[in-house]
């Protein structure tokens, strides 16, 4: 979408297909999670409403799976045999849930959660559920978690790592984290992995690496996700992890573009919304004609349940030192990992307002010999950047 919208503001001319597996135009699937609990029509998930691309004269092709690219002839061909021909192609394909190998995932009850299909599937079942089990503790993960507490069920979740958000935050912030979930009434398994769903053809438990077994009606799998790359079969476009990509988002067969989840950008799959986002505006304006660089922005997450907020940025895994500050009734908290001086990385409790100044220190090597020296605490170092 990102994309199209860019080509349409550089070439107001050209033609413009979209073509999706979907029966939706492009929605929010960052707001899926949160859907899991709220009442919504379909349309209220939309980027863009139908006017839009109207507008815009873009051509959408809903509900069209790809069975072929031929690179030579340059079309596209849909399962139902009709082609179409294309002078610059992008393939921006995502990526679908990873299902982990584990016995009894077939079994009715099992879910993963990445289309608005998937959403209505899980609703529907979950009202027959009282609880529900959260395979894995990242983000989708929480947020999935939190949605399904707000509904009235038992929840527990199931991470594999001793900590949660294992990628986000180290031990001792993850450890509060995992309290202020507990508080709410989140049950938690960490350090273990799940062995066995449990069941005849419906899940009613699943047993863990420990041993122990842990009833439910429902589970719900949020173990990552993988770029979709099956519609690359017969071609010479060059991919490992994802779809191999320069700087300019071109891949290595000529006036063929990728971004987004399917991508691999220095040796990376990244996965986020807003990173694909950007990458759709680069490719878009490259495809008309344009030069622009896509430089990988520093990583940062926020997630909001409850009445937390939590931000991580950088690395927080490897550093010289760290300098930490909590308030006085231990609601905010302010973690910043320092090397050379410099602040890499930061993790944030409860003040999202200091968080552009991290992000921005980070980005530009900002140095703090001197706010180091006088000692000051942590929310003056941010204060002062």
């Amino acid at each position: 979408l990102s994309a199209a919208d860019m080509i349409r503001k550089k070439d107001e001319a050209g033609k413009i297909i979209m073509i999706t597996d979907e029966n939706y135009l492009t929605y929010y699937r960052i707001k899926l999670s949160e859907g899991i609990s709220k009442s919504f029509k379909d349309d209220e998930l939309l980027v863009k409403k139908e006017d839009w691309y109207s507008e815009k004269n873009i051509d959408v092709a809903l509900n069209k799976k790809i069975k072929v690219i031929d690179t030579n002839k340059k079309t596209v061909t849909f399962g139902d045999e009709e082609s179409v021909e294309y002078d610059k192609l992008l393939i921006a394909t995502g990526s679908r849930s990873f299902i982990p190998p584990i016995k009894g995932v077939e079994k009715e009850g099992v879910f993963a959660l990445r289309t608005l299909e998937d959403l209505k599937d899980i609703k529907k079942y979950f009202e027959k559920c009282s609880s529900v089990t959260v395979l894995g503790g990242g983000l989708l993960g929480l947020e999935a978690a939190w949605a399904i507490k707000e509904l009235g069920k038992e929840v527990n979740v199931v991470e594999f790592f001793p900590h949660l958000l294992p990628r986000q935050l180290d031990q001792d912030m993850s450890k509060k984290f995992a309290n202020i979930l507990k508080s709410n009434g989140i049950n938690l398994y960490l350090g273990v992995s799940t062995e066995e769903i449990m069941g005849e053809s419906y899940v009613n438990s699943i047993k863990l690496s420990d041993g122990s077994e842990i009833q439910t009606d429902s589970i719900l799998i949020s173990a990552g996700v993988r770029p979709r790359l099956e519609i690359l079969e017969g071609t010479d476009i060059k991919c490992d992890k994802g779809i191999q990509v320069d700087s300019n988002m071109k891949t290595s067969v000529p006036d063929i573009y990728a971004a987004g989840d399917v991508v691999e950008l220095n040796g990376m799959v990244i996965g986020l919304w807003g990173i694909s986002n950007d990458q759709g505006k680069v490719a878009g304006e490259n495809m008309t004609g344009g030069d622009v660089k896509y430089t990988l922005p520093e990583l940062s997450t926020i997630l909001r349940i409850a009445d937390t907020s939590v931000f991580s940025t950088g690395n927080i895994q490897d550093y010289d030192e760290i300098c930490e500050e909590e308030d006085s009734n231990g609601n905010k908290h302010y973690k910043l990992c320092i090397t050379d001086k410099k602040i890499t990385g930061g993790i944030v409790f409860n003040d999202i307002s200091k968080t552009p100044k991290i992000k921005k220190a980070i980005e530009n090597k900002v140095d703090i010999s001197e706010q180091l020296e006088k000692n000051m605490s942590v929310s003056n170092i941010i204060q002062s950047l």
